[in-house]
């Protein structure tokens, strides 16, 4: 058969969304900076007028490193914020200068490298020393040039300094020749949960360009974003088993450098230095000894990059149509090392998807330093393929296993881990709403009309079967969110792109010998025509499927709140609607404690609306004042608050 209007069909109703990630057209070390000096060749007006204060314009223009060096011995004597900024504006210039000459074979005098490391320098200077900053008006445009003017010279620098064989690992120190000198530079990571091990990579995040996201997460500050790259050849073995073989993550490289105003006795002799590789979700300011400034930061790339290493996007087909060979695979993942002190998100996707589903959202949350603070996100991959019960049960075990793993022995119900959120899309709803009610005998008694304990069997059998049919509420979880649930099912399960789905599903080795067994060893308590196959989990997603009934009838745990955010294709009144795939009726459920309807398709966990009314709900539950979580915009979608 040939998939591909299969493929298109289903990419369409479940709203996929490809995320690319490729090298950046045009000067790199200027991409982030363009805007503002990357046409700075020059000196900028008001750096020219600071030249003819000290009648210095016509030397800059003949002998401009003997005009620079009038200049710096001007600003030692009398520090003025406007000497500092025309000293990091003119080493900036004159290093691109040298640095022209040098692809034409020039050398002489210092080195486009001493002019950018300058340009640094005289830039941290105008920005973080006090007696510059105490008379310098909030409106002077030179106060962000000046960001841009160290982040680009430390952009060069870090070119410079990296190679093949020199990576920039913390603990190393780089010497590189700078003022006909011997300049080192200490390279450091401080207050970061990662360690110089894990760093196998550094890429700089001008290096890339990302697409498929509508919006990107980059703050404007002071630093060079990076990339830091990890891979492991253990994966699955200890904390290794959360970590993909290749995780990226955010870094900031901040450079700490000599002041050139308090250097008197020897400024141009050897120094060392420090490059900070700042963690940029523990820290949005960056200081030393004076005024802290804000931190650049790019969250996405590192985000996207290391989904676009992953082969997630085939897995979301394995793990529907080859589940079996796609259960491996399954179990939580952190995008970060576990930080008792913050609440754990679950993001559970949803049928033939995978955690690529939830990049969008993730990008948006973690813009908020609020979220950044307080929570933390755990992706659950898992076989979309197989029945909902059994799927459920996978669930349990990876949170079940992540509390032995991070959680303390006999912690009380007050730490972060106890307040567990889960945020479930489409199946996955249906998966974290098993998380936290009773099942009774409620899945029991669609097999069978006989008792647990009167089925015999191997061990091992009967203790997988009653994994699957028996459980209570997980006591850690204390709110879920449902994104577009079909608590009631979808019609498309019954329309023939589900039917074919289903049709091609390949039933587990392992699960058909598990009923093959139990059929051969309680002949009477087993339908034989019933059990010959074990539904998919498209079969289990009709409308008003016994399994289904069977999840609404059990009892949810008394301290667990429910949200719900329902897609709607159209306007106006939402008992008709539809996203799609999921009808509202399907996805309405009484009693939670919020309901958004947006307009979106199936795909609501990408809906603007959707994320801000996360984000709403992720800080009340973190007992943010109201004022701080707004409500998200209904200008399209209707809001209903139960209580």
């Amino acid at each position: 058969m040939h998939l591909a209007p299969f493929v298109l069909i289903t990419a369409a109703a479940f709203g996929w969304a490809d995320i690319t990630v490729q090298p950046s057209r045009g000067d790199r070390p200027l991409a982030s900076w363009q805007r503002s000096i990357g046409g700075l060749d020059r000196p900028s007006e008001r750096t020219v007028e600071t030249l003819k204060r000290y009648d210095l314009e016509r030397a800059f223009r003949r002998d401009p490193e003997q005009a620079i060096a009038r200049l710096k011995n001007a600003a030692r004597l009398h520090p003025e914020s406007e000497l500092v900024y025309a000293l990091a504006e003119l080493s900036w210039i004159e290093g691109l200068r040298l640095e022209g000459r040098r692809r034409w074979g020039a050398r002489r005098g210092a080195s486009a490298l001493d002019r950018y490391l300058d340009t640094v320098a005289y830039a941290w200077d105008f920005l973080t020393e006090p007696e510059l900053a105490a008379g310098r008006p909030a409106s002077d445009p030179r106060y962000r040039l000046a960001f841009d003017l160290y982040n680009a010279g430390l952009d060069r620098l870090i070119r410079s300094a990296r190679t093949k064989d020199r990576l920039l690992q913390p603990g190393d120190t780089i010497k590189l020749a700078l003022h006909g000198r011997e300049q080192a530079i200490r390279v450091v990571m401080s207050h970061s949960p990662w360690s110089a091990s894990d760093i196998d990579e550094l890429i700089l995040c001008s290096d890339l360009e990302v697409g498929g996201l509508e919006t990107l997460n980059h703050n404007y500050g002071l630093g060079v974003p990076l990339i830091g790259v990890r891979r492991t050849d253990h994966p699955g073995q200890g904390k290794d088993r959360f970590y993909p073989p290749e995780m990226a993550f955010p870094l900031t490289a901040v450079l700490y450098p000599n002041s050139r105003l308090r250097d008197t006795d020897d400024p141009d002799g050897v120094r060392a230095c420090t490059l900070d590789l700042v963690d940029p979700v523990r820290h949005q300011r960056v200081g030393r000894g004076g005024e802290a400034v804000p931190l650049e930061t790019d969250l996405t790339k590192p985000l996207a990059y290391m989904w676009s290493r992953t082969d997630l996007s085939r897995y979301r087909w394995t793990g529907l149509l080859r589940p079996g060979e796609a259960a491996g695979r399954a179990g939580l993942m952190l995008l970060r090392p576990y930080e008792p002190e913050k609440i754990p998100v679950v993001m559970v996707h949803g049928l033939a998807s995978s955690p690529l589903a939830w990049i969008p959202m993730l990008n948006e949350l973690l813009r908020d330093p609020q979220i950044q603070q307080r929570y933390q996100f755990l992706l659950y991959v898992y076989p979309t393929g197989v029945p909902i019960p059994i799927a459920a049960a996978g669930l349990r075990d990876a949170l079940l296993e992540a509390q032995q793993a991070f959680d303390a022995p006999g912690a009380d119900g007050d730490r972060p881990f106890h307040k567990m959120v889960l945020l479930g899309h489409s199946m996955g709803g249906l998966l974290s709403h098993c998380m936290v009610v009773s099942s009774g005998n409620q899945f029991w008694g669609l097999s069978t009309d006989r008792q647990f304990e009167d089925i015999i069997g191997p061990p091992e059998v009967l203790a997988e079967l009653k994994r699957y049919n028996f459980f209570e509420p997980l006591p850690f979880v204390k709110r879920v969110v449902f994104l577009a649930t079909p608590h009631r099912g979808s019609d498309l399960a019954r329309r023939p792109v589900g039917r074919i789905s289903a049709s091609l599903i390949s039933e587990p080795d392992h699960y058909s010998k598990l009923l093959t067994q139990l059929i051969k060893d309680n002949p009477e308590a087993f339908n034989r025509r019933r059990f010959r196959h074990l539904p998919t989990s498209i079969d289990t997603l009709e409308p008003d499927a016994p399994v289904l009934r069977a999840i609404l009838a059990m009892t949810p745990a008394p301290d667990v709140a429910f949200h719900s955010i329902i897609g709607s294709l159209r306007a106006g009144g939402v008992s008709e609607t539809t996203d799609g795939v999921v009808p509202y009726r399907s996805s309405h459920l009484d009693g939670v404690a919020s309901e958004l309807v947006v307009r979106s398709d199936h795909g609501v966990q990408k809906a603007p609306e959707a994320i801000l009314e996360v984000r709403r709900i992720l800080l009340l539950h973190a007992g943010v004042a109201a004022s701080a979580a707004p409500r998200a915009l209904t200008t399209s979608g209707t809001a209903r608050t139960a209580r």
